[in-house]
């Protein structure tokens, strides 16, 4: 019955749903035929305006150009032919015409001592930088002589030689176009308008209330863009992007000739208006169709759901019973009172190899299979209603087969509704897997503790004779190194009567060389000292840690014209001593690489990652670098210039790559030559920063 009423309703839904749905369709169809209609009628409409008005500006520029062929402009002549001229076509407020230099010259309501320049006007620009464009309809302007909003349409004139003379134009008041666009019937709340290529609103209807704001600027609607870009004359297209923020169809119609295109849009909300009422109404009667059959149905299956009420309760519970009891992966079981076995689950078979037929015709099967040196752990672990305790206890099992199991059995006693000892029930589970898989992690975790030694006693060995690998560096290279800058200057002092001037030099490259090799030692047991180094983590302010390492490199070359420029810098969660270590080197490297820039520009900054890092970056506009040798960068003693170009031994950015992995960061960089180079580390923020430390 409830299948049956089901697909009652599913039918009549369903109908109803393709009925509305269909109609929906042939709404929006209608609309969109009609706004087709209407749009191309408006573009015939307007062209044929503006294919009047060229007619006129044709005769205007024809009848100028004869009278400049014929001994010049006769003023009161050409003042009276534009005059009958402008007549003929009333949707014309006024006929100019401007000179080569813009300067409008004659026509109704022009004062030659004033002398109104209209160089600036789109339309002259257009005439005069293309002669033969013929007619031209520009953007809406608000007409100085005549004061109100107009669309000008020009065509030029020539001289006799052919040059450019001038143009001829008209100014169309919008006025006339909105009394165009009324003969449109697009409802209350449709919408008209003229726009051109560039998406210019030439004249709209209704009239915005900001008109000023709206005549002759863009507004962008990615549909109409798309359709005016890609060459089609005709289209629809739904959207809200609208002055007023109506959703509209619209329907686009090019006017011929002419880069121009009659919009007409037909709000949503009222061509479907009809399609919603039908839909409500159709809704409603199909609830109250549903509610009928539903009370129906319901009367009807109350009364026989009472009748096997009783009986299905009963049939639910034998059902949970032996769905939960014989479908359990574990094996169970019930004992009664006098340890009678009462069930056991058919699972018993799958762990002990003997079936539930087997245990019920001998009850001690299920302690004499258990393994003879854990008998006393089950004894141990008997409930009955003097012992309550819940635990569990792990033995082994020998199976049918001979095979030894590990069992983990938990008991518990149980009492019936009227609080009667009704026996323990009891649940073992297939652990031998457990038992090995501890087994074997027991095994390996003192294997590991061995390694763990080991590994100790050869990490406390390297770092012995890493420890003799500095000394030997600091004291064996010294001691060589100080010899030869000594006899170096003893050679300088005390013989340089008898050397020439090659000899001299050689002298000075060796003191020169002798010093390089000593910053060499140095830099390099620094760097060698860098992973023995505490590190102190705490908050970091990168900002003034920026600030005060550029005034020290600042302060030590005066003569440099250096700027920093900081962008968004976040905190930092890291020791403090080494990140400036790290700005030192990068902001070092940065000055160095500029010098040879007048104006050397050093940017800094970093964001945020959602991540759990924080970036930071150093940016020059130096010499930067080829991408072809990244790999180099950050090596001991790598250089990407000529040795002795630029200041430095090659472990500056070593340092940095290992101070920052040493924080759990990043280091990498991007350059391209003679175009700058930028450098970046990350650093993990407060609380990632903080596990890497504990580990």
């Amino acid at each position: 019955m409830v299948a049956g009423v089901a697909l009652i309703n599913l039918f009549v839904f369903g109908m109803v749903t393709f009925s509305l749905y269909r109609s929906f369709g042939e709404y929006e169809e209608r609309a969109e035929v009609t706004a087709r209609n209407l749009s191309q009628m408006l573009a015939q409409d307007i062209g044929r305006e503006f294919e009047k008005i060229d007619v006129t500006l044709s005769s205007a520029a024809d009848e100028i150009e004869h009278q400049l062929a014929h001994g010049g402009i006769d003023r009161t002549a050409l003042n009276a032919f534009l005059e009958r001229l402008q007549r003929r076509v009333p949707e014309v407020i006024s006929m100019r015409t401007i000179d080569a230099s813009g300067i409008v010259r004659y026509g109704r309501g022009v004062d030659l001592d004033t002398q109104l320049n209209n160089s600036d006007r789109e339309y002259f620009t257009r005439q005069r930088d293309n002669p033969d464009a013929g007619p031209v309809v520009s953007r809406p302007v608000f007409a100085r002589i005549d004061k109100q909003w107009v669309v000008p349409v020009s065509r030029a004139f020539h001289l006799a030689d052919g040059s450019f003379g001038g143009v001829v134009y008209v100014n169309v008041a919008l006025e006339h176009l909105a009394r165009v666009f009324s003969s449109i019937d697009v409802g209350q709340r449709g919408s008209v308008s003229l726009r051109d290529a560039e998406l210019r609103i030439f004249a709209r209807r209704p009239v915005p209330r900001d008109v000023d704001r709206v005549i002759g600027e863009k507004l962008v609607v990615p549909e109409l863009q798309e359709l005016v870009e890609s060459g089609r004359e005709t289209g629809t297209y739904v959207s809200r992007q609208t002055v007023d923020g109506v959703e509209r169809k619209f329907a686009v119609h090019k006017i011929t000739n002419y880069p121009l295109y009659a919009v007409v849009g037909r709000a949503t909300e009222e061509y479907m208006a009809r399609w919603w009422d039908q839909a409500i109404k159709t809704a409603v009667l199909a609830t109250l169709f549903l509610l009928t059959t539903l009370i129906s149905s319901w009367l009807i299956s109350r009364s026989w759901k009472r009748q096997v009420a009783a009986a299905a309760d009963l049939a639910r519970e034998e059902e949970k019973f032996h769905t939960v009891a014989d479908y359990t992966h574990d094996w169970e079981y019930w004992e009664g009172p006098g340890r009678e076995l009462l069930y056991i689950s058919p699972s018993c078979e799958r762990v002990t190899g003997y079936s539930p037929v087997q245990f019920q015709a001998d009850p001690d099967l299920l302690y004499r299979i258990v393994h003879p040196d854990d008998a006393h752990r089950l004894a141990a672990h008997w409930h009955d209603v003097g012992h309550q305790d819940a635990s569990a206890v792990d033995f082994r099992i020998l199976r049918a087969d001979g095979a030894m199991r590990w069992i983990a059995h938990a008991c518990q006693p149980v009492f019936g509704r009227d609080g009667k000892y009704m026996g323990r029930r009891a649940s073992n589970r297939d652990i031998t897997e457990r038992q090995e898989a501890e087994a074997a992690v027991y095994r390996l975790n003192a294997e590991l503790e061995q390694r763990v030694v080991q590994r100790t006693d050869q990490l406390a060995a390297a770092n012995h004779d890493l420890e003799e690998f500095s000394y030997s560096i600091s004291h064996d290279l010294r001691t060589p190194l100080r010899a030869i800058s000594g006899f170096a200057q003893i050679l300088a002092e005390e013989r340089a009567a008898g050397l020439d001037d090659e000899g001299r030099r050689l002298l000075e490259v060796i003191r020169a060389n002798t010093i390089r090799m000593g910053r060499l030692i140095d830099e390099l047991l620094e760097f060698l000292r860098l992973g023995r180094y505490p590190m102190e983590l705490g908050p970091v302010d990168m900002v003034q840690l920026v600030q005060a390492v550029f005034a020290e490199l600042q302060a030590s070359m005066p003569d440099r014209h250096l700027h920093l420029e900081l962008a968004n810098l976040p905190p930092a969660w890291a020791d403090r001593t080494m990140i400036r270590q790290v700005l030192r080197n990068l902001l070092g490297n940065a000055i160095a690489f500029t010098q040879s820039r007048p104006h050397a520009i050093i940017e800094v900054g970093g964001s945020s990652s959602a991540d759990g890092e924080e970036r930071y970056y150093v940016k020059d506009n130096g010499i930067g670098f080829d991408m072809k040798y990244i790999d180099k960068l950050f090596k001991v003693f790598e250089h990407l210039q000529r040795a002795g170009q630029f200041e430095g031994i090659g472990t500056g950015l070593a340092m940095v790559k290992r101070i920052i992995a040493r924080h759990g960061g990043r280091t990498w960089a991007e350059g391209k030559v003679d175009a700058g180079a930028t450098f970046y580390f990350s650093l993990p923020d407060e609380r990632t920063g903080y596990r890497h430390e504990i580990k």
